[in-house]
Protein backbone atom coordinates (compact mmCIF):
# COMPACT_ATOMS: atom_id res chain seq x y z
CA UNK A 1 0.00 0.00 0.00
CA UNK A 2 1.33 3.45 -1.02
CA UNK A 3 0.30 5.61 2.10
CA UNK A 4 1.08 9.60 1.96
CA UNK A 5 1.22 12.07 5.08
CA UNK A 6 -0.50 15.92 4.84
CA UNK A 7 0.57 17.25 8.42
CA UNK A 8 2.36 20.04 9.58
CA UNK A 9 3.66 19.17 12.62
CA UNK A 10 7.07 17.83 12.22
CA UNK A 11 6.82 16.03 15.70
CA UNK A 12 3.71 14.10 14.05
CA UNK A 13 5.13 13.70 11.24
CA UNK A 14 8.51 11.74 12.66
CA UNK A 15 6.02 9.49 14.76
CA UNK A 16 3.72 8.63 12.01
CA UNK A 17 7.21 7.27 9.95
CA UNK A 18 8.69 5.64 12.60
CA UNK A 19 4.97 3.98 13.21
CA UNK A 20 4.51 2.79 9.37
CA UNK A 21 7.81 1.55 9.09
CA UNK A 22 7.55 -1.35 11.19
CA UNK A 23 4.35 -2.02 9.08
CA UNK A 24 5.21 -4.73 6.29
CA UNK A 25 3.58 -3.70 2.31
CA UNK A 26 2.76 -0.20 3.44
CA UNK A 27 5.21 2.49 1.52
CA UNK A 28 5.46 6.20 2.63
CA UNK A 29 5.65 7.42 -0.45
CA UNK A 30 5.00 11.47 0.34
CA UNK A 31 4.82 13.92 3.01
CA UNK A 32 3.71 17.41 2.77
CA UNK A 33 3.31 19.94 5.33
CA UNK A 34 0.11 21.79 3.62
CA UNK A 35 -2.43 21.88 1.27
CA UNK A 36 -1.10 23.67 -1.37
CA UNK A 37 0.91 21.31 -3.27
CA UNK A 38 -0.70 17.72 -1.96
CA UNK A 39 -3.26 17.47 -4.39
CA UNK A 40 -0.47 17.14 -7.06
CA UNK A 41 1.96 15.05 -4.82
CA UNK A 42 -0.88 12.61 -3.65
CA UNK A 43 -1.63 11.49 -6.93
CA UNK A 44 2.00 11.79 -8.69
CA UNK A 45 2.71 9.80 -5.78
CA UNK A 46 0.29 6.80 -6.87
CA UNK A 47 -0.89 7.23 -2.85
CA UNK A 48 -3.29 4.51 -2.16
CA UNK A 49 -4.21 6.30 1.03
CA UNK A 50 -3.22 8.74 3.26
CA UNK A 51 -3.16 10.13 6.86
CA UNK A 52 -4.60 13.71 6.82
CA UNK A 53 -4.64 16.62 9.42
CA UNK A 54 -7.51 18.95 9.66
CA UNK A 55 -6.13 22.25 10.49
CA UNK A 56 -3.06 22.96 8.50
CA UNK A 57 -0.96 26.45 8.68
CA UNK A 58 -1.96 27.37 5.02
CA UNK A 59 -5.85 26.11 5.09
CA UNK A 60 -8.28 23.59 6.47
CA UNK A 61 -7.78 19.84 5.46
CA UNK A 62 -11.48 18.96 4.69
CA UNK A 63 -11.28 21.05 1.49
CA UNK A 64 -8.18 18.58 0.29
CA UNK A 65 -10.03 15.72 1.33
CA UNK A 66 -13.51 16.89 -0.66
CA UNK A 67 -11.20 17.49 -3.73
CA UNK A 68 -9.82 13.74 -3.16
CA UNK A 69 -12.83 12.01 -2.91
CA UNK A 70 -14.35 13.77 -5.64
CA UNK A 71 -11.88 12.95 -8.17
CA UNK A 72 -10.31 9.36 -6.73
CA UNK A 73 -13.09 8.17 -4.41
CA UNK A 74 -10.55 4.89 -4.03
CA UNK A 75 -8.08 6.39 -1.83
CA UNK A 76 -8.67 5.83 1.46
CA UNK A 77 -8.41 8.88 4.20
CA UNK A 78 -7.70 8.79 7.87
CA UNK A 79 -8.45 11.64 9.28
CA UNK A 80 -5.68 12.57 12.79
CA UNK A 81 -6.03 15.67 14.13
CA UNK A 82 -6.22 17.48 17.53
CA UNK A 83 -9.62 19.00 16.90
CA UNK A 84 -11.55 16.15 17.21
CA UNK A 85 -15.03 17.67 18.03
CA UNK A 86 -18.05 15.91 16.96
CA UNK A 87 -18.67 18.72 14.61
CA UNK A 88 -14.96 17.90 13.09
CA UNK A 89 -15.77 14.32 13.07
CA UNK A 90 -19.51 14.69 11.22
CA UNK A 91 -17.76 16.86 8.54
CA UNK A 92 -14.86 14.98 8.03
CA UNK A 93 -17.37 11.46 7.42
CA UNK A 94 -19.17 13.51 5.28
CA UNK A 95 -16.78 15.15 3.30
CA UNK A 96 -15.51 11.17 2.67
CA UNK A 97 -12.74 10.45 5.47
CA UNK A 98 -12.78 6.19 5.88
CA UNK A 99 -11.81 7.15 9.56
CA UNK A 100 -11.19 9.96 11.75
CA UNK A 101 -9.10 9.74 14.96
CA UNK A 102 -7.98 11.82 17.49
CA UNK A 103 -4.12 12.66 17.92
CA UNK A 104 -3.93 12.28 21.74
CA UNK A 105 -6.16 9.10 22.06
CA UNK A 106 -6.21 7.13 18.97
CA UNK A 107 -2.69 7.17 17.49
CA UNK A 108 -2.17 3.45 18.19
CA UNK A 109 -5.66 2.61 15.86
CA UNK A 110 -3.41 3.35 12.27
CA UNK A 111 -1.78 0.44 11.83
CA UNK A 112 -4.91 -1.58 12.67
CA UNK A 113 -6.66 0.13 10.23
CA UNK A 114 -3.74 0.62 7.68
CA UNK A 115 -3.60 -3.38 7.89
CA UNK A 116 -7.76 -3.75 7.74
CA UNK A 117 -7.70 -1.81 4.61
CA UNK A 118 -4.87 -4.27 3.13
CA UNK A 119 -6.59 -6.78 4.09
CA UNK A 120 -9.95 -5.83 1.64
CA UNK A 121 -7.52 -5.41 -1.37
CA UNK A 122 -6.54 -1.55 -0.76
CA UNK A 123 -3.05 -1.11 -2.72
CA UNK A 124 -0.85 -3.82 -4.17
Amino acid sequence: MNLFIVEDSLLIQNRLVSFIEELSDISIVGITPDIGSAYDKILNAHADAMILDIQLSDGNGLNLLKKIKNTHPEIRVVVLTNHSSEANRMQALRAGADSFLDKSTDFEQIPSILHRWQATGLGH
